[in-house]
């Protein structure tokens, strides 16, 4: 016997897809997927950026470093 809250859900990606304008309920995958970026903050000049991959410097200061 299907919850009480199965439906309610339901409901609820259908309504939310609606008002989205999305046709499929796999578009609601989108929705909860977490991003792999991390916070980083640059040893040069502190500024907080966000990359996928562990960095020391920005890059900015990257492209400068390298010149």
């Amino acid at each position: 016997m299907p919850k009480k809250e199965d439906n309610i859900d339901k409901a609820f990606e259908a309504a939310l897809k609606g008002n989205m304008g999305w046709k499929c309920s796999c578009s609601l995958d989108i929705v909860d997927k977490k991003t792999s970026l991390i916070n980083l903050c640059c040893k040069k000049c502190g500024k907080i950026f966000k990359s996928n991959v562990k960095k020391d410097y920005c890059f900015d200061c990257e492209k400068r470093h390298i010149k």
